[in-house]
């Protein structure tokens, strides 16, 4: 692997950590990235860091400031908010009706493994892993259907995700993403995408 690869497959690492770290509520709004500090935490130059830094900017969870540097993005505001959740169902909805036409015993396997996940996270009321569970699983479809919406799907997802008290409703959590994959083991894209619908809006 050529050294260009390997910084590339570091950002990719630094950048999932970074995002998770997000998600799970680690840092708060607003509050400043740190190249230097990062570097140092992952044993590398800054290259990598910078980055990643970059791509999560591009996905609108960081924000770049002139002369302030990089810090976490604002919380969305209720208009904002309405907006993203728009812009994601129709995306994910346009994403899911090419997975289901494409989904393979392979996809319907790996479905079923990370709703498990998803509902042994609900069951021990793990916050930060419900979160970053519920993510795992729409992203699996979104990236098998359009692996080039992938990243504006992360980027309306997470912030969503960073704000969504909702989550905390455990037992909702779990029965919407069942329906969904119930519905997808169905092949029966209607019921799917009525049942998305649901659990984004």
């Amino acid at each position: 692997m050529s050294k260009v690869s390997n910084r590339l497959a570091f950002s990719d690492h630094i950048c999932d950590i970074i995002r998770r770290e997000l998600i799970s509520g680690k840092f708060a709004h607003d509050e400043p990235i740190r190249e230097q500090k990062l570097a140092t935490r992952f044993g590398t130059s800054r290259g990598p860091v910078r980055d990643a830094l970059l791509r999560l900017t591009q996905e609108g969870i960081l924000a770049y400031e002139t002369n302030k540097g990089v810090r976490v993005n604002s919380p969305l505001s209720e208009a904002e908010r309405d907006v993203v959740v728009g812009m994601r169902l129709q995306l994910e909805k346009f994403c899911m009706r090419k997975f289901i036409l494409l989904v393979t015993p392979s996809d319907l396997d790996q479905i079923s493994i990370l709703l498990e996940r998803l509902s042994s996270a609900c069951k021990r009321a793990s916050l930060p892993e419900v979160a970053e569970s519920d993510l795992a699983l729409h992203r699996y479809w979104v990236a098998q259907a359009s692996p080039h919406l992938e990243s504006t799907w992360l980027g309306l997802s997470v912030r969503m995700i960073m704000k969504y008290t909702r989550l905390s409703k455990y037992e909702d959590i779990e029965k919407e993403h069942t329906n969904i994959v119930s519905a997808i083991l169905e092949k029966d894209l209607e019921k799917t995408l009525i049942c998305l619908e649901a659990n984004i809006i």
